[in-house]
């Protein structure tokens, strides 16, 4: 049974059930693994960790398949597999790595299927991450920001409200844009872009989050609570085409609402642009002097295999130099902070986003582009920890698009 066939049937199995599916992921993906290590050298892990065989991968798979077989769940000591399961970013290297060299398996499917069961056995998650997901829960965002205050970013700004407007377009904001002063640019880029190219659109006045970080984090009761809201409020007021700043929320959507994507189209915001800019070409005001690496955000590339379209909408700036780092695309190297791991800190022996920064300063980047809130902040904070603010800056797509638009 594969994770979209489970989460299909979630709503009319009881919890027992719930559990002997999850069981399944895991133990069949682990029966099949050939133990070949392709999927190390992919595995942010291997480039953090330099760890055990255990902190990769197929050793993370493993650990949970020996775990149910030899019936280890119920030792006091599991915070130790717990800890290990939530090392991982979710960032789809690996499942990719064993489609081209080896079986094919759902590597992560089977790990985060032994998050949703020790979330079930009140194992999991990490410490830090339980406020996150009582916040959503009482909130509707990680962050336990006051609701009222989700729009707040927009003052000054002539945006419609849905409802009570309707528009042809929802802008979905996202959690973290709309709470985190650092990222209040970036929707604002957006607005401009959507004004410039004259977009019928809205924002929901009473958004919440998508849920996806409470499924990363194993709690799929609450991810199917977020669901349900998300699916009635866009339902309510007619919907056709959502358009996200964040790859999480957009995969969320596109690949884990329960054929929402029949109804609805979904986009992320650069593939938006792309379309819109064929229609109206856009006018640049000047030649951009700086030297651009475009940084792939794992939920935009490595999951939806979304790779040319940021890298074009940026090459459309006159004068541009863009610039590939030695990892990049299939082989992008996660900034760190998915799978849950933005609110939690993991042993690491080098920061993910460090060893990002510089592969970007090595190819010769003064700004390093991405189009993802969570890279925005996981880059950020290691250029400012390091204090390459004079040599290095991060930007998103839609920031650098707006800023030289005429």
């Amino acid at each position: 049974m594969n994770r979209e066939k489970m989460t299909r049937d979630l709503d009319n199995v009881d919890e027992e059930k719930f559990i002997e599916d999850l069981k399944e992921i895991i133990l069949d993906a682990a029966k099949r693994c050939r133990n070949c290590n392709y999927c190390f050298t992919i595995c942010p892990l291997f480039h953090s960790t330099r760890g055990f065989m255990s902190q990769t991968p197929s050793g993370i798979m493993q650990s949970i398949n020996y775990a149910l077989r030899w019936n280890l769940l119920k030792r006091e000591d599991q915070e130790i597999l717990r800890d290990l399961l939530y090392l991982c970013t979710t960032c789809n290297g690996c499942v990719l790595r064993c489609k081209s060299k080896a079986t094919g398996l759902p590597v992560l499917d089977a790990i985060e299927a032994g998050r949703k069961l020790l979330r079930e056995m009140m194992i999991g998650p990490l410490p830090q991450q339980r406020k996150p997901l009582k916040d959503i829960y009482l909130y509707g965002n990680p962050y336990g920001e006051k609701p009222e205050t989700r729009v707040d970013w927009l003052k000054g700004l002539n945006v419609k409200m849905i409802p009570p407007e309707s528009a042809e377009v929802l802008f979905y904001v996202g959690c973290t844009t709309a709470y985190e002063p650092n990222l209040h640019p970036i929707g604002k880029s957006l607005v401009r872009l959507f004004q410039y190219l004259h977009i019928n659109f809205g924002i929901l006045k009473e958004e919440v989050c998508c849920g996806e970080p409470a499924r990363r984090m194993g709690d799929e009761g609450l991810f199917r609570e977020m669901m349900t809201r998300n699916l009635d409020q866009f339902k309510s007021v007619g919907i056709k085409t959502i358009v996200t700043i964040s790859p999480h929320c957009f995969n969320t959507f596109l690949n884990e609402y329960s054929s929402i994507q029949e109804e609805i189209k979904i986009q992320h915001y650069t593939q938006f642009l792309a379309e819109a800019f064929k229609r109206r070409t856009p006018l640049f005001k000047r030649e951009i002097s700086s030297v651009i690496t475009y940084h792939d955000p794992c939920y935009l590339g490595k999951h939806n295999q979304i790779f040319s379209t940021p890298r074009e909408l940026l090459k459309m700036i006159p004068g541009v130099k863009l610039v590939e780092m030695k990892m990049t695309k299939e082989e992008s190297l996660c900034c760190g902070g998915g799978g849950g791991r933005m609110f939690a800190e993991v042993e690491e022996e080098r920061r993910l986003s460090d060893m990002r920064i510089a592969q970007a300063l090595e190819a010769g980047a003064n700004i390093v582009a991405t189009a993802c809130p969570w890279c925005y902040k996981m880059l950020q904070t290691s250029i400012q920890d390091a204090n390459l603010g004079n040599k290095i800056v991060v930007k998103d797509v839609a920031e650098i698009l707006s800023e030289e638009l005429n």
